[in-house]
């Protein structure tokens, strides 16, 4: 009966980590829980459903934020999807290099 237990247990801590998304040169995306090939629209779909995710590049690298980035710049695009303000974007781009950022990567 031990071994049930073991097994739950080890499910549910596997369950709370990130799934794994890697994204290979040809710039697909692969589900490396499922073992299948994933899109975009799936893993802003995956946000929207509160599952975390990181993505690794071929090299191993987390470049979660770029893929979020690009989820966001996606949706954006989409004719009636726009929720963010010129203004708001411009805004976000002056705290690039300012103390704000600098602030932040103190923090970390």
């Amino acid at each position: 009966m031990l071994s049930g237990r073991g097994n739950r247990v080890a499910k549910m801590a596997t369950s709370d980590a990130p799934i794994t998304i890697k994204k290979y040169a040809n710039r697909r995306l692969y589900d490396a829980s499922s073992g299948t090939h994933t899109t975009l629209e799936a893993l802003a779909a995956m946000v929207k459903a509160r599952k975390d995710f990181v993505v690794y590049d071929a090299k191993g690298e987390d470049i979660t934020r770029s893929v979020l980035t690009q989820i966001v710049f996606e949706q954006e695009n989409k004719e009636g999807q726009s929720l963010l303000p010129i203004n708001f974007l411009r805004l976000l781009i002056r705290f690039y290099g300012d103390s704000m950022q600098n602030a932040r990567v103190a923090l970390s």
